[in-house]
């Protein structure tokens, strides 16, 4: 009887050994598909070296217990916060396909002679010397804001004080990006004049397109998409109060985009007006 429990016990191991070789092989990683969206040259070599690096280190594991927490700790390390995971599909069961794509640089907010360069996630890509982008040319410049310096990762913020202003600034963001006119734009500057009294005090954007035109919002935290919205249409259209404008008063004019009467209106000006402050 012994002999035949034996044989059964030592039966029941070795299957259990056989089904755990066989299952492990099946169910070892056999693929890493990377597909990835990335504008940057530098970007793209980031992207193969996440896949040789993936292949290298984790092809052949487990693809049950494979954390996928792992991955995207190899995708932030090898691209410095550049690319993202945007989906991590595990397909039983052997291979994970994994898409990510290029956070690009959009804004620079300046500060004591640094630059803070924003991502389209709002997170800080980089902290920079001078305003370039990674790809080519500048990023759109921000001043004016107060704001703790922020670590690279962390998600952009300002002051309590001018929260309102900045949900204003990402109000305009976001027309402008609809319009895709980011590249007129070089630099935005946020005035506040500093009054307690909110119904007296009055705070501006001061926008500097690149072909020379200036424009400003005055106090963007009220109503901010309408002013917002008037702000792109205005430059699109050349169409405002005081006459429209084509590409030559583009090099010099100036537009006022404000609060009148209970509407927001927008008025053109060949000549600088005399409350400008900047």
């Amino acid at each position: 009887m012994r002999s035949k429990k034996f044989v059964i016990i030592y039966a029941v191991v070795i299957f259990l050994i056989v089904f755990l070789i066989t299952f492990n092989s099946v169910c070892s990683i056999s693929q890493f598909e990377i597909r990835f969206e990335a504008g940057s040259a530098e970007m793209q070599t980031s992207a193969e070296n996440i896949q040789a690096r993936l292949d290298d280190e984790y092809l052949k594991k487990n693809f049950l217990f494979f954390k996928e927490s792992t991955i995207t700790s190899v995708v932030a390390e090898e691209s410095g916060g550049y690319l993202e995971v945007t989906e991590i599909e595990k397909h039983f069961p052997n291979r994970i396909t994994v898409r990510i794509r290029e956070k690009y640089e959009c804004y620079a907010f300046v500060k004591d002679g640094k630059y803070y360069v924003i991502g389209d996630d709002g997170t800080v890509l980089a902290i920079k010397d001078q305003n370039v982008n990674n790809i080519a040319g500048r990023n759109v410049e921000i001043a004016g804001f107060q704001f703790e310096e922020p670590a690279v990762g962390e998600v952009f913020s300002v002051s309590a004080r001018q929260s309102q202003a900045y949900d204003a600034l990402l109000a305009l963001f976001e027309q402008i990006e609809a319009a895709q006119m980011r590249g007129n734009i070089s630099k935005i500057e946020y005035y506040d004049m500093g009054v307690s009294d909110p119904q007296k005090n009055f705070t501006y954007f001061y926008i500097d397109c690149i072909e020379g035109l200036r424009i400003r919002i005055v106090k963007p935290e009220q109503n901010a998409e309408a002013k917002a919205k008037l702000t792109v249409s205005s430059y699109l259209s050349g169409d405002a109060e005081g006459g429209g404008f084509g590409d030559a008063e583009r090099t010099y004019g100036y537009i006022t985009i404000q609060e009148s009467g209970g509407a927001v209106t927008s008025v053109y000006s060949q000549e600088k007006p005399n409350d400008w402050i900047a």
